[in-house]
């Protein structure tokens, strides 16, 4: 079997168990701001359509031992709508990195256990492992993977530690009321049940009322930032990163976190200057008119919820810094 120049797209669940789908991306890179779209522009191109491959979990980690892919040296997990896009599209900007932003086959190999009850944990942690190893083929001689995860993988933190034990990473936050109403203006599919189970952010399909779409965010938001907050006190390897460093955090702390070279500074800042989201539009900061359009019942919804879990975050992030001598200003 040779699945060189092809990719994961997603494990399927069939009658017979699951398979995994793939799709030839040659020596395409993964340029877009997420996983989905560089997916979604090859499936415009006919070939795509007429031919596509599967294969077992098996052969996908046969395959993987056989041609390992490059090592994966970091991993975003973040709140939402807080700097992450804008992480991954700065190390995306470095040629020798591969950077998987979301991609939907951790998802699919974080809910192994849950679709196949009696899959042992070392086979699951075998699995995450040889799915990142597939995603990190190297197409043009690249020697690093980054993967920035959905929100609410930081709840699995844990089996990718033990899939990863020796990966830095880091959880990236922002002001709540910024994030909400980043969420209000264009809502998360995580927002809606039938997207997203509840369970995968931790709630249960009861706390999901039409009415209060708001209230369900902020909690969903909350038991996030609660797991990033427990994982950076429990676990090696991990640092708390506040939207307002950024961009200038990776030029310093997160250089040496993530194993970048002080050469890559100067393309790391260029890739800054555009709309994560919206390579072609330039970037500006936003946070004054989110904070200026913010209304008193979302303003109500965020002390209620998320608030002291924010705070907790910014005092342990302020110990961490003052701890290793650095100033704790953004």
């Amino acid at each position: 079997m040779n699945l060189r120049g092809w990719i994961p797209v997603r494990i399927d669940w069939r009658a017979s168990g699951p398979r995994v789908e793939w799709m030839l991306l040659g020596k395409e890179r993964l340029l877009d701001p997420f996983f989905h779209q560089t997916l979604q522009r090859q499936m415009m191109k006919p070939f795509h359509q007429l031919f596509r491959r599967e294969t077992g979990l098996e052969e996908m980690e046969a395959w993987t031992e056989a041609e390992p892919g490059a090592p994966l040296k970091g991993i975003v997990y973040h709140m939402s709508r807080c700097g992450s896009t804008l992480i991954g599209r700065q190390l995306g900007a470095i040629e020798r990195n591969i950077v998987a932003s979301e991609p939907a086959p951790i998802d699919d190999a974080l809910q192994l256990s849950q679709k196949h009850p009696g899959l042992g944990r070392a086979q699951q942690v075998r699995w995450l492992r040889a799915m990142a190893s597939a995603l990190g083929q190297r197409r043009n001689g690249e020697d690093a993977l980054y993967l920035k995860t959905d929100c609410w993988h930081v709840h699995d933190l844990e089996l990718m530690r033990e899939a990863f034990p020796q990966t830095p990473w880091i959880f990236l936050y922002r002001d709540p009321v910024e994030v909400m109403i980043s969420q209000a203006r264009a809502p998360a599919s995580w927002t809606v049940p039938a997207i997203v189970h509840p369970q995968r952010l931790r709630m249960e399909m009861s706390d999901w009322n039409p009415r209060e779409l708001d209230v369900y965010r902020a909690r969903a938001l909350a038991k996030i930032c609660a797991s990033g907050l427990r994982a950076v006190r429990h676990t090696e390897g991990g640092l708390l990163v506040n939207y307002n460093q950024l961009p200038e955090a990776m030029y310093g702390r997160l250089l040496t976190h993530f194993n970048l070279r002080n050469e890559d500074l100067a393309t790391m800042q260029k890739a800054a200057l555009q709309n994560a989201k919206s390579p072609g539009e330039r970037f500006s900061k936003d946070a004054r008119q989110k904070q200026a359009t913010a209304g008193e019942r979302l303003r109500s919804v965020v002390a209620e919820h998320l608030l002291p879990v924010y705070m907790q975050l910014e005092a342990e992030r302020a110990a961490r810094m003052e701890a290793a001598g650095m100033q704790v200003s953004a």
